[in-house]
């Protein structure tokens, strides 16, 4: 493979791992205020 094409995956593999990284965040995040959620605080 020529030095180009080395640069594009490396460019994509830091995209896409930084994506997935959000992505576990954003789930933990969820799962942790769920946690602490209370149904008084609800205004239905």
């Amino acid at each position: 493979m020529d030095f180009e094409t080395i640069i594009a995956f490396s460019i994509q593999g830091i995209i896409w791992g930084a994506i997935l990284i959000i992505l576990i965040y954003l789930v933990i995040r969820r799962i942790r205020i769920k946690e602490q959620e209370d149904f008084e605080k609800r205004d239905n």
